[in-house]
């Protein structure tokens, strides 16, 4: 494992979210941050995800949110958006950490086994699966960049059936290479930890999209 890419906020709130036994017991850290420091150390990534296939208390939350915000002497800004609990902690720094707490019904592929300060950790399998997905829905340059590392261990077609799998979802290989096409409206790349230029990611996925596409068609 490389040096980590987690900040000094990110640390704090997670070893304070391991200490309530029970969000512990039924939720999991995922998405891009969990991606980047447990399996690939890519990129830097600025907020923190915690999924559960149990619905949240919106008050066992705000109690443990206040009590960090309290503890570091931090303001708290809260919001929800179905099915997401969002937390904003504004640090005396003047750093500001989100961090979603999604109700996530969707049974886990494969256990990655891994924990960060006592929070189990998504797998690899099922974050790339949550990330083609994702790709079909909006089109941001951390997923696309995420997407391509993840492309380097697993297919499309893996993807894709897994995503079956986990979601009943059939994703479309013309309609997901049209989506692909999109990285060319990107003009920059997060925050990078290894070695990829813009325009290789372009090519990549431009790539993709054209053999996607012709495998649609024949």
């Amino acid at each position: 494992m490389g040096q980590t890419i987690l900040t000094r906020e990110q640390i704090i709130v997670l070893k304070a979210l391991s200490r309530d036994e029970k969000l512990v017991k039924t939720s999991y850290f995922t998405g891009g941050t969990a991606l980047s420091e447990v399996f690939l150390h890519h990129r830097e990534s600025d907020d923190i995800d915690i999924f559960s296939e149990i619905p949240f208390d919106p008050q066992a939350l705000m109690i443990i949110m206040t009590k960090i915000a309290k503890k570091e002497n931090c303001t708290l800004s809260t919001q929800h958006v179905d099915p997401v609990y969002i937390f904003v902690l504004s640090f005396p720094n003047k750093k500001s950490l989100k961090v979603d707490f999604t109700y996530y019904p969707y049974p886990l592929l494969e256990k990655s086994g891994k924990q960060i300060s006592g929070i189990a950790v998504d797998s690899f399998f099922d974050i790339a699966v949550n990330k083609l997905v994702t790709i079909t829905q909006r089109t941001t340059v951390k997923d696309f960049v995420d997407l391509y590392y993840l492309l380097q261990t697993f297919t499309f077609w893996d993807l894709r059936n897994g995503a079956k799998k986990k979601f009943s979802l059939e994703i479309d290989p013309l309609l997901i290479a049209s989506d692909f096409l999109a990285v060319e409206s990107f003009d920059m790349l997060p925050r990078m930890k290894t070695k990829l230029t813009l325009s290789e990611l372009k090519s990549y996925f431009v790539t993709q999209a054209t053999t996607l596409g012709k495998k649609s068609l024949s």
